[in-house]
């Protein structure tokens, strides 16, 4: 009993000074055995215990691009293939191959249950992996989740970070790679204070609040308008169907003052972005499917963003830009140690609707910052994005699985417009990437 309780409380301190932790995304099901547990002596008579579980998986990634291309994580998140950079002899500098292989997607995290607090259930979830928090900080252990939970008999308050909830755990592509489905699906998690009410069996409606955090180069904008976002979701879900829509509003206030001597600008970029999906489970198939119309969509880590228009002597105004996309994705259910499954999916930059003209533009937000669009004459922006990604998952042990697939992306450059759109002087960047992932998971 020493022996595991002094394994338990290095674990825990380990667990503590890196301070990440929180559960796995759907690509991956969560293995959750129980490997230590502490059990605190209740001082009065009531439900005091707490438990913690230990869980995590070992992840090692291996994948060959057929073209240089733009992504997070030293390439490990893949997003778009890079535009044509023609020599002085005309060849495209970017028409060479990469390789790479990193395990820095391996993780750990813990589930806390705790005592009944005001008549309700108490849960937490802490983890970590070891992507980093910047590009330089590859390796580097970083926060993926810290969320704590009170239940009640048909209400759940949630408070911490967690995923996005533009995320629906619900209904995920299944693919390999660790953007799961960006810039065509969202990826982000947020600090955030969400309550979810269920009204019926089958039936609940979640409402939330959220800021930004990761995948966004500056939280300045967002902090500055004093208004979080705001997120509201309907769902259906049985034991064959889950459906639901979601809509989230957003304020932000990208200056405080413009120009030179500076004066105040109260420009708001006000954004709306509403999604529908729906998945059907069937003993041979499982089809998950979404759409989304999106504003400021690069939070999201999908084509888009905000455009400045700037002039000497008066303040900046900003317009938000417009990005449509849909996805589905096939994947086999019936019990096998191989199976197989197939994702398709489109994204479309479709900018600013009312361009400031006689101005100087410029993009902001994490895609502009990628490199992936622009305003500004002479720039390059990606007008679409279209992507068929076929896998095979080999199911070694229920703790070890190997992960295969092609992902086969699309993305159309051309000369950056005023309004963000990627049009004349077109090309069609293309890539294949060769992924294996190997996973271990405890």
């Amino acid at each position: 009993m020493k022996k595991v309780l002094k394994q338990t409380f290095y674990t825990l301190s380990l667990l503590n000074s890196a301070y990440a932790m929180a559960q796995e995304d759907s690509s991956e099901k969560q293995v959750s055995d129980t490997l230590y547990t502490v059990i605190a002596a209740p001082k009065e008579p009531g439900n005091n215990k707490v438990k913690v579980d230990f869980y995590g998986f070992i992840r090692h990634d291996a994948f060959y691009d057929t073209r240089q291309s733009i992504g997070a994580g030293e390439n490990i998140v893949l997003l778009y293939p890079k535009d044509r950079n023609l020599d002085m002899n005309g060849e495209d500098i970017n028409a060479a191959s990469k390789f790479h292989m990193l395990s820095v997607l391996s993780r750990a995290g813990i589930n806390v249950k705790g005592p009944d607090i005001l008549g309700a259930k108490t849960s937490g979830i802490l983890e970590g992996e070891f992507f980093g928090s910047t590009e330089a900080g590859i390796n580097e252990f970083r926060l993926r989740h810290a969320y704590v939970m009170l239940d009640w008999e048909k209400t759940q308050l949630g408070i911490g970070q967690y995923w996005h909830p533009m995320v629906v755990l619900d209904c995920l592509p299944n693919v390999v790679n660790y953007g799961t489905g960006s810039p065509i699906f969202a990826l982000n998690r947020n600090p955030q204070i969400r309550l979810t009410h269920r009204f019926a069996e089958n039936f609940k409606v979640i409402a939330a609040l959220n800021s930004q955090r990761d995948f966004t180069p500056n939280t300045l904008p967002y902090r500055d308008s004093g208004v979080p976002s705001s997120h509201l979701q309907v769902q259906y879900k049985s034991a064959q169907w889950v459906v639901g829509i979601a809509g989230q509003y957003e304020i932000l206030r990208p200056q405080l003052s413009s120009g030179e001597p500076p004066v105040v600008n109260n420009e708001k970029v006000k954004s709306f972005t509403a999604m529908a999906y729906a998945r059907l489970i069937t003993k041979p198939l499982m089809i998950s499917a979404s759409a989304m119309m999106a504003q400021n969509a690069s939070s999201l880590v999908m084509l888009g963003g905000f455009v400045g228009y700037s002039a000497p002597g008066e303040p900046d105004l900003f317009r938000t830009m417009n990005t449509t996309s849909a996805w589905i994705d096939f994947q086999q259910t019936a019990t096998r140690s191989v199976s197989f499954g197939l994702f398709a999916g489109i994204v479309k930059n479709r900018g600013v609707k009312n361009p400031v003209d006689g101005r100087l533009p410029a993009t902001y937000g994490v895609t502009s910052s990628w490199g992936a669009v622009s305003a500004t004459p002479g720039g390059r922006s990606i007008d679409q994005l279209w992507r068929i990604v076929p896998r095979v998952d080999w199911s070694l042990h229920k703790m070890i699985k190997l992960r295969f697939e092609v992902e086969n992306t699309v993305a159309r450059w051309g000369d950056a417009q005023v309004d963000g759109r990627g049009k004349g002087n077109e090309f069609n960047a293309k890539n294949s990437r060769f992924h294996l992932a190997t996973i271990f998971m405890f």
